[in-house]
């Protein structure tokens, strides 16, 4: 691997390589878009590049550092993750007595720092210390899918690197090739995506995220007739799936956006292609306020949902009621 099998980010590719190329590298970086554009990739591949012992601007893959690094046994490159629901601050104590010592052998020690929002506070305030006074050899990259929730301070201390999402025909040419799709697969799965190449290659190689989908959109069209018995035995459906709550919630949300955009007269634009018949047969239940209104309250609950510690029981089951207010079905 090496940057080039970074999909459809140029422009942070041409970033990095320019500091690479330069020897300009920054103590630290943000990278910051939706998750499943890329940005966990890029990182390990500028990590991987900045200790390359044979290129300048990208990775050899051919190095014993290289090798070391696609063997996921690297001593100069770490990883950090959430243990459980959060980054806690011994997991950044644990980095700042390591970065003192320098690299075992390369030019750089790397530290990439997964959905970086997921810190605890103290974990957060404690990191701003090494950001502020690295040392010379350290790089810290934060991943996160959330900017607002990082604190401005880390903010200001880190070079800003934007991921945007993949364009359509992109995710679908590649889909196509890598998987061997039929067209029409690779173009509902790349529509489904949503500018994310790592979550269209997820629905593929998960087929039970696309069984949920189903259910999931099963549910939104006989949601009109449901009571509320039947409602809050939706919502203990749901908690079997806590882990995936947000993505159920992407595809409520795109389906209310679907209604939309069939009552603008923008058909081609819909991501649920494979339902447009059900789709053309929901419109009918709604006029156009009510659907804003109920992307609104998806929206917001997901976001609450995501951001956090909230009662997900009681979310669930205050979400629906809200929709079902929006008009009295």
């Amino acid at each position: 691997m090496s940057f080039d099998n970074v999909l459809g980010q140029e422009t942070v590719i041409t970033i990095l390589q320019n500091a690479l190329n330069k020897d300009r590298l920054s103590h630290a970086y943000i990278f910051t878009g939706k998750q499943g554009v890329g940005k966990g990739t890029t990182a390990f591949e500028f990590a991987k590049a900045a200790n390359c012992h044979n290129q300048v601007d990208d990775a050899c893959d051919e190095c014993l550092s290289c090798r070391k690094a696609n063997n996921d046994n690297h001593p100069d490159i770490k990883e950090i993750k959430a243990e459980g629901a959060s980054i806690k601050i011994e997991q950044i104590r644990e980095l700042q007595q390591e970065i003192m010592y320098k690299p075992y052998e390369s030019k750089k020690k790397v530290y990439i720092i997964y959905q970086a929002e997921d810190m605890t506070l103290s974990a957060a305030n404690s990191l701003l210390k090494t950001l502020e006074e690295p040392p010379s050899y350290a790089i810290i990259i934060l991943l996160t899918n959330n900017l607002n929730q990082l604190l401005a301070t880390t903010i200001s201390r880190c070079q800003l690197v934007r991921f945007k999402r993949i364009p359509y025909d992109l995710i679908k040419e590649n889909l196509i090739e890598d998987y061997d799709l039929t067209a029409a697969k690779g173009q509902l799965i790349a529509s489904l995506a949503d500018g994310r190449y790592d979550y269209a290659c997820q629905l593929i190689e998960d087929e039970e995220q696309l069984e949920r989908r189903e259910d999931v959109i099963e549910f939104l069209v006989n949601f009109p007739n449901i009571d509320k018995v039947q409602l809050f035995e939706k919502v203990q459906d749901l908690l079997n799936y806590k882990d995936e709550i947000n993505q159920i919630l992407e595809v409520m949300i795109t389906w209310y956006r679907d209604l939309l955009l069939l009552d603008l007269g923008q058909e081609d634009k819909i991501i649920n292609a494979d339902y447009l018949d059900e789709l053309k047969h929901n419109l009918v239940e709604f006029e156009a306020k009510e659907i804003e209104k109920i992307i609104e309250v998806l929206e917001n609950s997901n976001e609450l949902i995501k951001n956090y510690n909230v009662n997900l029981r009681l979310s669930l089951e205050v979400m629906l009621l809200k929709l079902k207010r929006v008009r009295r079905f």
